[in-house]
């Protein structure tokens, strides 16, 4: 029994052997690829019965005789660049679910920021103002409504806000709070002016405009980068395989099907040069996408102090409260000074203003301070930074983009053999053998396709708006368009110190400053434990992550284009209940 057995061994051997060492003087049997070509499109019966001479065949011509016919050769093509779409999609899926995932999360916790803020301001004025009423409110709310409208990218002037909220409060301010209710003779409008004139305020409104301009747009900024990252990832994986690369991955993948080698792998060369043409130039995103994730770090490394949100929001009702008791103070001197501003005025009122200020009032107003525990380890600038450290790990995402997708090939059962284009060839040659080299159109340099130069092109723009944002305030405030406060060469700077540490003249335009010597950090009471508390608010169904996995954003190339890469064998899309769960494991390992 043992010869025996060692035979049929040998004999199976063999058999394994066979579509590696068969000569080309071996006559074909086609009846597994018959087989594998109806498991990919059953019922076809394209696949001839016997070898024939493939005379008609486009791409995967022979040298000899062939099992493919025309139709399985434009059938083999189609899966082919259906093989590459899909493993581009695979690939690209883990990143965009990391953008994907934290830009949700950091829009909802700064929404929050700013819900806590307006709050807070609600309730110093019910409390410490309680004469003031329902318009002062209105005043705040509609504040904080630009502030969340400005971060989302409307067109705002976050100084322009400041000054509007100042002309909201001020005729309250000065009716109500100074006692000058019954002075007649002095318009709304010209109330809602005076207070630049007399100085009500003193330099806080020029304060807040500092820190509020600096905050925001700090997290504009950061927020428009995300979701462009979104976009850029978005796009890349949507690639599509235009004519020549459907024929080059042909070619790669199904060529050695027609001569009878179903287990033929590509060598690696030539698959990497075909994936790189294929990608259309998505190489030559590779430095931009490179200083895209080293200057969202520096930008987020620089959100604190006066360009963190939730340092400066969280603290900006005692701005508000100094600015108030700063009119308070100097009643008598403001009171002369509207006065003297309006006596003559006529006495109009804006309409459009006072529907204005009725209308922010209807807001409901809470009646409790927002009770927020507080987790030092769970604050908006240590998620930034645990995000960016995920995000360093796909810096080179594009240059090892064609490496990734030739990665996903599965490993050839005869690992010394590998397939040419043409014919199988050894995987590792020796010092005498002929070394496998990419060839054909694949190997050729082109430009970049459109779809990749549009990638670049909003790459250098976000980048350039990132460097400029993170700048010291000194630099950029100097640039055109820098985003800065406008100076205001009638503020006086105030020296008075409210309980928790405010300076109501640091770091404002007139001191040219750079540090944060007086805002600090908010109160350990206000500090945010912001993700454990959006943990419910955030689950992301099966459906709406496929479909935000899968929407592209920017406009793909419909004339085969840049293309993406696949896999030797039908390759399929993760499934959305797997990409579910990797977003609920990165949820769980950040927290």
């Amino acid at each position: 029994m043992m010869p025996g057995l060692k035979l049929n061994g040998a004999l199976i051997v063999c058999v394994l052997m066979l579509p590696f060492s068969r000569p080309n003087s071996q006559v074909l049997d086609c009846r597994e690829v018959r087989s594998s070509f109806q498991f990919l499109y059953p019922g076809m019966k394209w696949t001839p019965e016997t070898p024939v001479s493939g005379s008609d065949l486009q791409v995967c011509q022979p040298k000899g005789l062939t099992c493919c016919s025309r139709k399985m050769e434009e059938r083999y093509l189609l899966i082919a660049k259906q093989n590459m779409e899909s493993s581009l999609q695979a690939t690209s899926a883990q990143l965009k679910v990391l953008i994907i995932q934290n830009a949700a999360l950091f829009q909802e916790a700064f929404d929050m920021v700013l819900r806590l803020g307006r709050n807070s301001t609600l309730t110093l004025l019910r409390e410490e103002f309680p004469g003031l009423g329902a318009g002062a409110s209105g005043a705040v709310t509609q504040l904080f409504l630009e502030m969340s409208l400005y971060i989302l990218g409307s067109d705002a002037n976050v100084n322009d806000m400041v000054s509007t909220f100042f002309s909201r409060l001020f005729p309250f301010t000065y009716r109500r709070l100074l006692g000058n209710g019954a002075v007649t003779g002095i318009s709304e409008e010209c109330l809602r002016g005076a207070w630049r004139g007399s100085s009500a305020f003193g330099s806080f409104p020029k304060l807040m405009m500092t820190r509020l301009s600096r905050s925001l747009l700090a997290t504009r900024v950061f927020l428009q980068a995300l979701n462009l990252g979104i976009e850029v990832v978005n796009t890349t994986q949507h690639l599509r395989a235009g004519r020549d690369c459907g024929r080059s991955l042909l070619k790669l993948w199904y060529c050695p099907h027609c001569q009878g080698l179903l287990e033929a792998r590509p060598c690696r060369p030539l698959c990497v040069s075909t994936m790189v043409a294929c990608l259309g130039g998505a190489a030559e995103v590779q430095p931009h996408w490179r200083s895209y994730v080293e200057e969202l770090g520096s930008l987020a490394a620089a959100m604190k102090g006066e360009q963190d949100i939730e340092a400066v929001v969280l603290r900006l009702h005692v701005i508000i409260r100094q600015a108030l008791k700063q009119a308070v103070a100097a009643k008598s001197k403001v009171s002369a000074q509207v006065s003297g501003i309006c006596a003559h005025a006529p006495p109009r009122v804006s309409r459009a203003a006072a529907l204005s200020a009725e209308h922010a009032a209807a807001s409901p107003v809470p009646h409790n301070r927002p009770m927020v525990n507080f987790d030092p380890d769970e604050t908006l600038f240590g998620r930034r930074r645990e995000f960016i450290s995920g995000l360093r790990g796909f810096s080179q995402f594009y240059s090892g983009l064609g490496e990734a997708l030739c990665s996903k090939e599965p490993a050839a059962l005869n690992s010394s053999l590998c397939w040419n284009g043409q014919e199988l060839t050894d995987k590792f040659p020796g010092p005498g053998l002929k070394k496998v080299h990419p060839h054909g159109s694949e190997s050729r340099q082109k430009p970049p396709e459109p779809v990749i130069s549009q990638i670049i092109d909003k790459l250098k723009h976000i980048n350039q708006l990132l460097r400029m944002v993170t700048l010291p305030e000194k630099r950029w405030r100097a640039r055109p368009g820098g985003g800065a406060a406008r100076r205001d060469p009638t503020g006086q700077g105030q020296a008075d110190e409210d309980e928790e540490g405010l300076e109501s003249g640091d770091c404002d335009d007139e001191d040219e400053c750079t540090g944060v010597s007086g805002l600090g950090p908010p109160p350990r009471r206000k500090r945010l434990r912001i993700f454990a508390d959006l943990a419910d608010n955030l689950a992301i169904d099966d459906l709406t992550l496929h479909e935000l996995l899968l929407t592209p954003r920017l406009a793909t190339d419909t004339h085969g284009g840049a293309s993406v890469p696949g896999s030797a064998q039908a390759a399929h899309v993760p499934s959305a209940t797997f990409i579910f769960a990797i977003i609920i494991f990165i949820t769980l390992g950040l927290q």
